[in-house]
């Protein structure tokens, strides 16, 4: 009796429902109850996400769901046939509305959102709106994992991907045809990146995660029509050029970018260019440089397939008439012979433009003063010329050493740096003048304004150095632990000697906003205490006992290293106190195993992280 007054009961409300909605409304029938989801043709709407809880399916226009019990309940929606859903957040179809021509196991971040829906038009065939259409070549960022729900395309950058209302939607990419991606975590191209050449089902594998990207760049990758013949560096996958085949005419600072990481085998230049090859990222490591072709890399010190940046650089490929006008003249050999580069400014790093190690006589033409160094950024033993020099052997820098030059018009000695030391935790532009201490430089191989750091500074604001951060020097025995956020908290990335560019550091380029320092090689103390942190406040503790026990740390901002706080591969239980999330990972930088937690869980051993397995950690407000 009961089960049949409710059905009784059920069916008098759908005939309100369509007295009430007109022929265009659903009509009254027993495939609208919630026991009619059977895998027959209509739209599925779910009271819970991954389609869980109760089901209501539809096979027509429902201008009210209260009609059907359903009003602002739904928070997953299946297709089934060739039928698109708009779902709207007022009855009557008004309000904004998200479109599925899909299905989708989560409507939160969509533009109806979770337990919004009060209205539902179906449309026959797959209609998704302009700014959704997936087809053709592109970057495809998809809301479900495996490539499912709903889907953008990107052929170009995107500073923000709000504006097609997908931040913190992504869960799996598609790439078509010749193009790549690079994902950030934050929008104008900032925070944690990914970095991909090819389809990715799930981004769960990557430091960016799903549902967190903000921004995207899209690039071109390099096919059998980008080598035109034109000035430029080409770049081949096989010896005597040979293969796939890339061309550059700028810096490359990592060449997964175009799918050519550790691929290139032969290199041809067309053009006044010169091309440096480096092993590592932001041209780092093992380098070799070229002013011509080579059909074989395996001969050089890059060796055959290892190349993962390159520097592109304009040069004279020894054509001495090429250097003209005022200016410091380098050449690379004794009495001005051979290539020759012309300078009227400062160069901090002269493997930049291929000529690191290579100058054997200068020529100054003008009124012009030049300094020569043997390290990078104008540091090492150095040489002042006022006039030509054609041989530098017998000279303090000597031959073939010359690493970094300053030039300034005039004749005489170039101006000192300052001689009076920052104040401790204050320092000031142009305050880095060779004493001990930390280095923060505004660009990348130690150039632009620099502060000296000898004590932490909890916001990079105060000295005029938040998200700008490029490159970082250590001179004397210190530690330098960089945070992403205020007073040491955030992603970070700690240091024990110099490093010219920190685009491939956890930190990330142009991101610090604090700092900590100390004196050794240590790791500087972390901003929330091993023990008494935890006080109660709202925010996600790990402990480093079951039962909440041992040593905790409170946290309300990821962590890529737990190591910075002395509890990696330690944690064993987690307390959350509020309306948050936490994902912990296996492995440094959100990779490897991981175990996501609404609420707390005093012993780690039953789930997929482990107890005493944690290396970095994801949280979020929920």
């Amino acid at each position: 009796m009961r089960i049949g007054k409710g059905i009784f009961s059920f069916l008098g409300a759908l005939l309100l429902a369509a007295a009430a909605l007109g022929a265009g409304a659903i009509m009254a029938a027993p495939t609208q109850q919630a026991a009619a989801c059977d895998g027959g043709e209509g739209v599925y709407l779910y009271e819970h996400s991954d389609y869980r809880g109760r089901c209501l399916r539809l096979t027509g226009d429902a201008a009210d769901l209260s009609a059907f019990g359903f009003n602002n309940i739904a928070s997953s929606v299946r297709v089934v046939g060739n039928l698109t859903a708009v779902l709207y957040v007022d009855q009557n179809y008004g309000n904004v509305a998200s479109t599925f021509g899909f299905d989708s196991p989560d409507l939160r971040g969509t533009v109806v959102d979770n337990d919004r829906a009060s209205a539902v038009r179906l449309i026959r065939g797959y209609r998704q709106s302009t700014d959704e259409i997936c087809r053709g070549d592109g970057v495809y960022l998809y809301e479900g994992v495996r490539f499912t729900g709903r889907c953008v395309r990107y052929t170009g950058d995107e500073p923000d991907l709000g504006d097609q209302r997908f931040n913190d939607q992504a869960s799996s990419v598609r790439i078509v045809g010749n193009y790549s991606a690079r994902l950030f975590v934050d929008d104008n191209y900032r925070g944690f990146e990914a970095i991909l050449s090819q389809s990715l089902e799930d981004l769960n594998a990557t430091a960016v995660g799903r549902r967190r990207a903000s921004s995207i760049r899209v690039g071109r990758v390099g096919g059998p029509n980008a080598c035109t013949g034109g000035d430029g560096v080409y770049l081949y996958e096989h010896p005597n050029y040979q293969g796939r085949c890339v061309r550059l005419t700028a810096d490359a600072p990592d060449l997964r970018l175009v799918g050519f990481d550790d691929t290139a085998s032969s290199v041809r230049i067309i053009g006044r260019l010169s091309a440096t090859l480096y092993r590592d990222l932001s041209a780092t490591g093992v380098s070799s440089t070229f002013t011509g072709d080579d059909p074989n890399l395996a001969d050089n010190p890059i060796g055959d397939n290892q190349a993962t940046s390159l520097r592109v650089a304009g040069t004279t490929q020894g054509d001495q008439s090429a250097c003209t006008g005022e200016g410091v003249y380098l050449y690379e050999h004794p009495n001005y012979q051979g290539r020759c580069l012309r300078f009227t400014a400062d160069n901090g790093d002269l493997r930049t433009v291929g000529f690191d190690d290579t100058a054997s006589s200068i020529r100054i033409i003008g009124s012009w003063t030049a300094t020569l160094f043997r390290d990078l950024s104008g540091t090492g033993i150095a040489t002042t010329f006022t006039g030509d020099d054609p041989n530098l052997a017998d000279n303090p820098i000597g031959d073939n050493h010359a690493t970094s030059l300053r030039v300034f018009r005039g004749q005489g000695q170039q101006p000192s740096p300052p001689t009076q030391p920052p104040p401790v935790g204050g320092p000031v532009v142009g305050a880095c003048d060779g004493n001990e201490g930390v280095y923060l430089y505004e660009h990348p191989n130690y150039q632009g304004r620099c502060v000296r750091f000898t004590a932490d500074n909890n916001d990079l604001r105060t000295v005029g150095f938040d998200d700008t951060a490029s490159s970082i020097r250590i001179i004397g025995s210190w530690t330098a632990a960089l945070f992403r956020d205020l007073s040491g908290t955030g992603g970070g990335s700690t240091f024990t000697g110099d490093d010219p560019n920190l685009f491939d550091d956890l930190i990330g380029d142009n991101q610090a906003t604090s700092l900590r320092v100390a004196r050794g090689q240590q790791a500087p103390p972390p901003a929330a205490g091993p023990v008494g942190a935890c006080d109660g406040n709202e925010g996600v503790y790990l402990y480093e006992g079951t039962n909440y026990t041992g040593a905790c740390i409170r946290l309300t901002g990821d962590v890529a290293d737990l190591r910075s706080y002395h509890l990696d591969d330690a944690v064993s239980s987690v307390r959350v106190f509020g309306r948050w999330s936490v994902m912990l990972f296996r492995d440094l930088s959100y990779t490897g195993a991981s175990s996501t937690f609404i609420e707390s869980d005093p012993d780690l051993r039953n789930d997929g992280v482990g107890s005493n397995q944690a290396t970095s950690v994801i949280v979020r407000r929920r």
